[in-house]
Parts: C-alpha cells; sequence; structure tokens
C-alpha cells in the first residue's frame, strides 16, 4: 500500500494539490543492510545525499497540513538492500542521534510527528516496506539529521548481539539570509523565517512495538 502511495506522490512530483505533497523530485533511498549481525546504511545514489526543500504554501487540507507554511522534502526514502533475516519478536528502529533545531519529521502515511518533532520520541519503528517520511522546516539555510538504525526487542531496546549503523542526511531551503546587511542603508537585517512491502523471508518484524522512555 505505502509503495502504491509513494508512486501516486511521484506521478504528480513537479505540483502539489490540497490533499497530495509531492516528494520534491526523485527518490534517494536510504538502504538498510544486516549482514553477519550488523547494521549497515548506505545511499543508493551517494550524489543525492542532500536534498532540496520546496514551499508548500498553505494549501493542504487534513492530515499533511503540518507541512503548510514550510519548506518541505520527501524524497528519502528507507528501503531494504537484499534479504533481511531477525529473530521473532524484534524489529528494525531508527533514533535521532542529532539533527537541526529547526527540522521537523512526519512519518510518511499518517504525517504524525516521529522522531523528537513536537515532543515524540526520538526512536521510530521501521516497517520494513519503502517508506518516505516528510521532512519540513520553516527556516532558510541548511539543516542535518544524523541517525542510528538497529535492531531491537519488541520494546525497541537494541539488542547486544547487533551493531547499529549510523547515516547522515542533508536539506537546503534557500539561502540563508539572517545575517545579510546594508540593505538600503538600514544597518543589519535579519531575515524572517519563511511564514507561518518489503517481502522478506523471516523478517521477524513487530508492528507497533515501541519503546518507552
Amino acid at each position: 500500500m505505502r509503495y502504491l502511495y509513494t508512486a501516486l506522490l511521484m506521478a504528480g512530483a513537479s505540483t502539489a494539490s490540497a490533499s497530495s505533497p509531492t516528494l520534491g523530485g526523485a527518490m534517494s533511498h536510504l538502504l538498510i543492510t544486516v549482514f553477519q549481525n550488523q547494521v549497515y546504511l548506505s545511499f543508493e545514489s551517494p550524489s543525492m545525499a542532500t536534498v532540496v526543500m520546496q514551499d508548500a504554501g498553505d494549501g493542504f487540507d487534513g492530515a499533511p497540513s503540518v507541512l503548510n507554511n514550510s519548506g518541505y522534502n520527501g524524497q528519502f526514502g528507507w528501503l531494504a538492500n537484499g534479504f533481511i533475516s531477525l529473530p521473532t519478536n524484534t524489529g528494525i528502529f531508527v533514533r535521532t542521534i542529532t539533527q537541526s533545531p529547526h527540522l521537523n519529521v512526519y512519518e510518511a502515511d499518517t504525517f504524525a510527528a516521529i522522531l523528537g518533532t513536537d515532543g515524540s520520541e526520538d526512536v521510530w519503528q521501521w516497517d520494513g516496506t519503502m517508506t518516505h517520511n516528510w521532512y519540513s522546516t520553516d527556516v532558510h539555510g541548511t539543516h542535518f539529521a544524523r541517525y542510528e538504525v538497529y535492531v531491537g526487542d519488541a520494546m525497541g531496546n537494541p539488542l547486544d548481539t547487533y551493531t547499529s549503523g549510523t547515516i547522515d542526511l542533508a536539506f537546503e531551503y534557500g539561502p540563508d539570509l539572517s545575517h545579510r546587511i546594508g540593505v538600503l542603508g538600514s544597518g543589519s537585517v535579519a531575515a524572517t523565517p519563511t511564514p507561518g512491502v518489503l517481502s522478506i523471508g523471516g523478517l521477524g518484524l513487530l508492528i507497533g512495538g515501541r519503546r518507552r522512555r
């Protein structure tokens, strides 16, 4: 279902409607590999480690309206790289290590705040499908996020028998004009922010298990 949803978004990647935000460009897959009890992360297209955010305007209704009046992007997509087999009642989790203070993250289908946004848990469980979450910001400039991906138990606690991996994502949202000076002889002027399925044999992914903090 999520694959179809993403495909429909890509079909209209150059425009946005009130109900369907677009990814913002070609998909940039974040490949997850689990080999000999170690998680490896890589970009399917290394040249797409940085993506450009597009202006949302205020035209989205319902759940996607969390993107309104911001720059947003959905090109980054978590994707399994080959066969993944995990123990029963375990799953693959993503944890925020660090990220820009004005960067927000929302779940692909629900647009629920995740990975620390709006007080949400900093751990999010990947369900094994190709998943393009949404990233947004209302501040121009460069933004970043570093994530740890690990194998955990039903509560999201890392398993000591697996080694985690990390990956860095970068976003550009127009030029940073916060330090421009000498505008019409008025001295320093601070710029105002923009208004405001994976069929993997033996994948023992427990959907819904989240770590309680």
